[in-house]
């Protein structure tokens, strides 16, 4: 069974670079990229990482967001013949707000696999805004669900 993996682009995010790197580059505008990952050829779909809910949240962090239609998950899925509810499982590599912004989108049978750890430090109030409150509310709604979380 051979795997493949492919790069999904769910848009740029100009930021502050001292944000990337405390002390570094202060007052200088960087534009990064946010990408997810679709692994296909094993039994089911798997994403890893969902993307950031929208250009607005973005701006709660002093950010400007630079997703547009074409990078909604839906539609870098839809390149691939996907829809969300196609997915079985999507990965977090960690729920910063860049990274667990469109789990919503996708239907309660898709298991989200995480971090215990992450998803404890997510709700700490701790990092707040990184963890914004819709993104990580959901995932702790999730937990009632059987094997959705």
């Amino acid at each position: 069974m051979a795997l493949t993996i492919h790069i999904l682009d769910f848009g740029d995010i100009e930021l502050e670079a001292s944000f990337l790197v405390l002390g570094h580059d202060c007052g200088r505008v960087r534009r990064v990229p946010t990408y997810g990952f679709l692994i296909l050829g094993g039994q089911h779909p798997v994403l890893v990482d969902t993307g950031y809910r929208d250009n607005a949240i973005m701006e709660t962090l002093g950010m400007r967001g630079h997703c547009y239609h074409e990078n909604a998950v839906e539609q870098q899925l839809s390149r691939h013949g996907l829809r969300p509810g196609d997915i079985r499982y999507i990965l977090h590599t960690h729920l910063h707000i860049d990274h667990a912004g469109n789990d919503d989108d996708f239907p309660l049978n898709t298991t989200v696999v995480l971090n215990r750890r992450e998803m404890e430090f997510s709700v700490s109030g701790i990092m707040y805004p990184q963890y914004p409150k819709p993104d990580i509310k959901h995932l702790v709604d999730r937990i009632y669900e059987p094997e959705a979380i």
